[in-house]
């Protein structure tokens, strides 16, 4: 468990430096040529990291279905979630985009309601309305800066 949560925040320390350094990047290209890069530079160290860790036979024997449906839904979710996430940051800021991007449990939990016949605990009913707080706080801010 101690490994499982220690892996947990340093994905979290990588997704917001990650934000940070993207932003960055957009101040001298677009947000599609940012995501682009990272999807290059993503494909290459994951296959790398498979090959090193299963050898050959780890792109061998991969069902065409397979790879159509992981192509739906990285094409669907991660590349143009990515995309929109991008040019929000270039023109809110990270500060601003990157809370509202933290509300994505609201859209799992309405999903796991929703199609997964869930029903969430009160305590989860609580972090919900907790992040809608922080989001509603962060929107009507009025001394923020717009650029």
């Amino acid at each position: 468990m101690e490994l499982g949560i220690a892996l947990t925040l340093l994905a979290t320390l990588g997704w917001g430096a990650g934000d940070v350094f993207a932003r960055k990047a957009m101040f001298n290209a677009s947000p599609t040529t940012v995501l682009a890069s990272i999807i290059g530079v993503s494909v290459v160290s994951l296959g790398t990291v498979a090959f090193f860790l299963e050898g050959p036979s780890a792109f061998r024997a991969i069902d065409i279905r397979f790879v159509g449906l992981v192509f739906i839904m990285a094409a669907l979710t991660w590349v143009t979630g990515n995309l929109l996430y991008f040019h929000a940051m270039k023109r809110a800021g990270v500060i601003i985009a990157a809370p509202i991007l933290g509300a994505t449990p609201l859209i799992a939990i309405s999903l796991a309601i929703a199609f997964g016949g869930e029903r969430p605990s009160s305590w989860v009913l609580v972090g919900a309305a907790s992040i809608i707080l922080g989001i509603l706080i962060l929107l009507t801010d009025r001394n923020r800066v717009l650029r």
